[in-house]
């Protein structure tokens, strides 16, 4: 088994596959041996976790419009399909909890989970955690089933060897081994990132399985592969929610009055030198909000967008995380204070820590292609705009939000490389709030300045995208004034998760 591994080669696997996608690209990118992993008996540690693995069978609907005589897409009138598709989980309690991700059941209609001895139960959804991509399930076997153990904080060092596990392409149980090459890495996915970095081969098809140390416990769960276009294989970039991560949502999502988050509803990005720059604070530091959700203690409290928090309960924190992690502990009802910049001026509130709230998972509308709705395209940015139509709004699943859609972007470009896609909505354009297309190009040229920030909201939140416009440099007026804030790379778009 070692042997194999050692010399196995890195292809294209899917996390949430539809059963039907069989055929590869007629010209694929030359594969490579994968890493040399240090010599451990692998066959030995696959003997003992792989009966606490499963694999998970997930039918959803998907759709598409219909165009009436006017070349228009009715979103009345779609055409339902159900579709199956492949994920992994594992066992963590005899009983038949089972741990996986929460992107992999989402909309989901039937979950059913494969056993290692072939057995298919339906799964029922216990529970999925509001703040990191995790979800339990639960199954009825008649019998007590082996479960994993997770391993402890500070159990993995970067160098370790480990060994993820999954069904890629719905051929069953695979093992891929690497190392642990980087601990703690936050991919701006949620503000609890604490992801395991690995050049072991997390594909599509691995999502919710465990990456496995030489001891046989968890160190986390296989969720995100980073890749240069989409659809890829694995290149060596795989990522793991850490046990840590896992062990503290086990306990709120089994015990959720007893274990209580903390929110206040904000979403944060820390700055940078490049944000800082583009938006002209006079403060170095600090995290600015890119969204606030409607009826929370923050919007009570009148925080909006674009406000940058300074301090929390009197401390600073030393990024996003930290502080979203300060609030989650922080307990239920308290009143806490926060300093922030608010419109050219240091502002102090007051704001009443609550419960954070729950999601539901419950099947989503049917999924619609992308309206071919077009639009502007502001200079030099490589992106192609739309107002956000009625049509648009159901086809992207927009609910309520304002701004411009992106309906098309330059591979070439830097937004393309910054995570921008079709689909996510622009909201606002350095302190404007942006309503039409030609709207943003006369935002963006106004004041001819060399960076420009945006804000853009995906499905898991609002990140600041710093770009490049090619114009000219902007007046001293313009130019952030004080010592810049913490260094750290300019925001991006969602990783994308193995499905």
């Amino acid at each position: 088994m070692r042997q194999y591994l050692d010399r196995a080669f890195v292809q294209i696997c899917r996390a949430v596959l539809a059963v039907g996608l069989a055929l590869l690209p007629a010209a694929p990118a030359p594969c490579s041996p994968a890493p040399t992993t240090p010599s451990i008996g692998w066959a030995d540690v696959a003997a003992r976790v792989i009966p606490g693995t499963v694999n998970i069978l997930i039918v959803k609907v998907v759709g598409s419009y219909r165009k009436d005589k006017n070349d228009e897409k009715d979103p009345a009138d779609t055409v339902g399909q159900r579709k199956r598709y492949v994920g992994s989980g594992f066992i963590v309690d005899p009983s038949g909890i089972i741990v996986t991700n929460r992107h992999l059941i989402a909309g989901a209609l039937w979950i059913t989970v494969r056993l290692e001895d072939g057995t298919e139960l339906p799964a029922e959804l216990v529970a999925a955690s509001p703040v990191v991509d995790l979800a339990l399930l639960k199954v009825d076997a008649g019998r007590p089933l082996p479960a994993l153990r997770l391993a402890a904080r500070g159990a993995v060092r970067v160098g370790d060897p480990v060994l993820a596990i999954g069904d890629p392409l719905a051929l069953g149980t695979s093992l891929s081994a690497g190392i642990v090459s980087g601990l703690q890495r936050d991919l701006m996915n949620t503000p609890f990132d604490d992801y395991v970095q690995t050049d072991a081969a997390i594909n599509h098809g691995n999502s919710g399985g465990p990456l496995i140390d030489a001891a046989g416990e968890v160190v986390g769960v296989n969720t995100i592969l980073l890749t240069n276009q989409p659809n890829e294989g694995s290149n060596g970039l795989g990522f793991a929610i850490s046990s840590t991560v896992v062990a503290a949502a086990l306990r709120h999502l089994l015990h959720p009055a007893q274990r209580p988050i903390g929110w206040i509803g904000v979403q944060l990005q820390g700055m940078t030198p490049n944000l800082t720059h583009a938006l002209a604070l006079p403060l170095a530091g600090g995290f600015i909000v890119t969204g606030v959700d409607p009826d929370s203690p923050a919007q009570q409290a009148g925080i909006g967008a674009g406000d940058v928090i300074l301090r929390y309960g009197g401390r600073t924190a030393p990024n996003a995380r930290a502080l979203m992690r300060d609030i989650a502990t922080t307990k239920i009802g308290r009143i806490m204070p926060l300093a922030l910049w608010q419109k050219d001026h240091i502002r102090q509130v007051d704001v009443t820590v609550r419960t954070w709230p729950q999601v539901s998972e419950a099947p989503a509308d049917v999924v619609a292609n992308p309206t071919d709705a077009l639009g502007h395209a502001p200079p030099d940015l490589g992106l192609l705009l739309a107002p956000i139509s009625p049509i648009a709004r159901r086809a992207f699943k927009l609910g309520e939000r304002k701004g411009v859609l992106v309906v098309a972007v330059d591979q070439m470009s830097e937004a393309y490389s910054r995570g921008l896609r079709t689909g996510a909505v622009i909201e606002r354009i350095q302190e404007h709030a942006v309503k039409s297309p030609a709207e943003a190009t006369r935002l963006i040229r106004a004041d001819r300045l060399p960076l420009v920030a945006l804000l853009v909201r995906w499905d898991d939140g609002a990140h600041w995208v710093v770009l490049h416009t090619g114009l000219a440099e902007p007046t001293p007026a313009r130019t952030a004034r004080g010592p810049r804030a913490a260094t750290g790379q300019d925001a991006v778009g969602p990783a994308t998760p193995a499905r």
